[in-house]
């Protein structure tokens, strides 16, 4: 007799086209402030930041905002990339985006890390090739796929919704709770409780 093989069901991934500094993107990161602490457990997160390849820039990338923007999608990055679970990062991003214009500025993001709980490896991240190397494929990400709005959400690889000085594009809405359905619905495990509270909605 074989033994039993638990199987685990894949997360559903998020992916949020974004620039650090865009009012947009912040927008949308503070609607998923009621999203990530409900389903962190049952959804992966991916950071694809829009800029331009340039080899000669201080972070290898050109920045709509300027360098300033550059660092901090590297430090965001960088948190996401070194930290014990999504709640972690996303208390890290949510300090971050409580004063905008600050973003990109090292020790805003060091108070941030420090309350967040982030350890050496996000600091040796951001102060060596590694942040950059991460910025670099995560623009490759969004030139591949083609989005270059920021802000734009995808759910397991399909558009889902656009801030663009406007929702638009978003047919299953845009509020907090609009989001946790769709995302628990796509998830194909056990389902937190939290679900139960958020039908699928009828086409």
């Amino acid at each position: 007799m074989f033994p039993t093989v638990e199987v685990k069901e894949s997360k559903v991934l998020v992916e949020l086209f974004v620039m650090s500094r865009c009012p947009d993107a912040i927008k949308v990161e503070r609607v998923f402030d009621g999203v990530v602490p409900q389903v962190y457990s049952i959804m992966d997160l991916q950071l694809n930041f829009i800029g331009q390849l340039d080899p000669h820039s201080t972070y290898g990338v050109k920045c709509k905002h300027g360098n300033d923007e550059c660092r901090g999608n590297i430090d965001q990055l960088c948190a996401l990339a070194h930290n014990k679970d999504l709640a972690m990062f996303w208390q890290f991003l949510s300090c971050l985006n409580k004063n905008p214009r600050m973003i990109g500025r090292g020790e805003e993001a060091l108070k941030c890390a420090s309350l967040a709980g982030l350890d050496s490896a996000f600091y040796t991240c951001v102060s060596s090739g590694e942040g950059r190397q991460l910025l670099e494929q995560s623009v490759e990400n969004s030139q591949f796929i083609g989005v270059n709005t920021s802000a734009t959400v995808f759910i397991n690889g399909k558009p889902r919704c656009v801030e663009d000085a406007g929702w638009r594009e978003c047919p299953g809405g845009h509020n907090p709770s609009d989001f946790i359905r769709d995302i628990c619905a796509a998830y194909k495990g056990s389902r937190p409780s939290i679900c139960s509270e958020y039908p699928p909605s009828r086409k």
